[in-house]
């Protein structure tokens, strides 16, 4: 194995050295504590994310049962609406007799 060569980054004698490990397990310390952190914030974001785009389809959906339920409306209205017409002579026929 090579001998890490020290003098290139600083590290000369033990006490440079014990510094800097203690300040690298504080960084690391750190990160792993912001680990579930982080995590959770961006879980927070990608579900508030996926509720915008949840929101965003329903939204389509609801135009375009406007438009499908306006339409109907008009031809229930101008009496050429089909099934409506056939509903309404049906329940008179029962109230006749006739079925």
């Amino acid at each position: 194995m090579e001998h890490l060569n020290l003098d290139d980054i600083g590290l000369t004698d033990r006490t440079q050295y014990n510094a800097t490990v203690a300040n690298f397990n504080e960084i690391q310390r750190t990160f792993n504590g912001n680990t579930d952190e982080i995590k959770d914030e961006l879980d927070s974001k990608a579900n508030l994310n996926k509720f915008n785009d949840e929101i965003k389809r329903l939204d389509d959906k609801t135009d375009t049962l406007d438009k499908d339920w306006k339409a109907r409306l008009k031809r229930v209205t101008l009496g050429t609406d089909e099934e409506t017409i056939e509903n309404v002579v049906t329940k008179i026929l029962i109230e006749k007799g006739v079925i």
